[in-house]
């Protein structure tokens, strides 16, 4: 526990926290990273936690615009706060990092759209996945009600700490664990579809385990669709990188050679500035265990790859750091 969120008593804790978040002195765990709009909040646990929204842009690669409660668009710019019931859309070739006042990450790829919304009773970011992808690292929380929930068109999905993957194709939702584990279920009319159709507020209902919940552990992925049994799966192991080449020329081509994986029907290979992956510059997908790149500029760079199974599940992902250097001409 902070030490600056003592527990005499929950009236103090509250006066204490806002106190110190006014005062600009209260530690990350007891405040939003962005502008405050909400108070903290002391958990069942006597703990000063942030609110988790309203999130804040922490990287930005590319085009990508907010989108406010009626759908209107502004450009994306790093540091805008994204509060309830607005949201993100992602361009082809773009990637954005959000970070929520509870400490939690969610980073967009390319073509992705997702809303925000908020479980008010239990302080629970709802993570509305509109299209595309998204991969989210949430921290660990202490009980079945205090859940990070993602929302897909055929079911929901609670986590209590976890570094997982989701993304919408077609008819169904692929969720891949790569740490933790996260519940899911299959509703109906997942929260905020109903509500974005009717102008109506999410309704707050407890997240704790609920009948028909499919647990899906660390490496594990599992396809969610409208009809069917929910059956985890082993996700593939990460590739092996055996080498590059091609970075010579007038317009450098930075080729990663994998070593081919059993049951791989298509890879991955991301590239970005941090070993997090929350500011990520350029990603490729490939049929074959080879994958180019082109416009990078010399950086040393972390490089994450992965494989897809016949499920179309994204599997493991394994990481290198590599210096890139372009040799704009060749020697004669």
């Amino acid at each position: 526990m902070n030490d600056l969120c003592p527990s005499p008593s929950v009236g103090r804790l509250q006066v204490a926290c806002a106190a110190l978040l006014l005062a600009g002195l209260i530690l990350p765990s007891c405040a939003v990273q962005a502008a405050p709009q909400r108070l903290p909040y002391i958990d069942d646990n006597q703990q000063c936690r942030g609110q988790p929204l309203p999130a804040t842009v922490e990287h930005l690669t590319g085009d990508a615009w907010k989108l406010d409660a009626k759908g209107r668009e502004v450009a994306l710019e790093e540091g805008m706060s994204i509060d309830e019931k607005e949201g993100v859309k992602t361009s082809p070739s773009a990637f954005v990092s959000l970070s929520l006042g509870d400490g939690s990450r969610v980073v967009l790829p390319s073509s992705s759209q997702i809303t925000l919304q908020l479980n008010t009773q239990y302080s629970i970011p709802q993570v509305v996945l509109e299209q595309g992808q998204i991969e989210s690292y949430v921290i660990k929380r202490n009980s079945d009600h205090d859940r990070f929930q993602i929302v897909t068109p055929v079911g929901v999905l609670g986590v209590r700490g976890t570094h997982f993957r989701v993304r919408n194709d077609d008819q169904q939702s692929l969720v891949e664990v790569l740490n933790g584990q996260v519940a899911v279920s299959r509703e109906d009319e997942p929260p905020g579809k109903a509500a974005r159709r009717s102008g109506k507020r999410v309704v707050d209902k407890p997240a704790g385990p609920r009948p028909g919940e499919v647990q899906v552990m660390a490496r594990q992925g599992l396809r969610i669709q409208k009809q069917g049994e929910l059956k985890p799966v082993e996700l593939l192991a990460a590739p092996r990188l055996l080498g590059q080449a091609g970075q010579t020329g007038a317009l450098p081509v930075w080729q990663l050679i994998l070593q081919p994986l059993p049951g791989a029907r298509r890879y991955r290979a991301q590239v970005a500035t941090d070993k997090g992956f929350l500011n990520i510059k350029q990603e490729q997908f490939s049929s074959t265990p080879e994958v180019n790149f082109t416009g990078l500029k010399a950086f040393f760079y972390h490089v994450r790859l992965s494989a897809f199974d016949e499920h179309g599940l994204e599997g493991e992902t394994g990481v290198y750091d590599i210096f890139y250097y372009p040799r704009t001409t060749r020697v004669q």
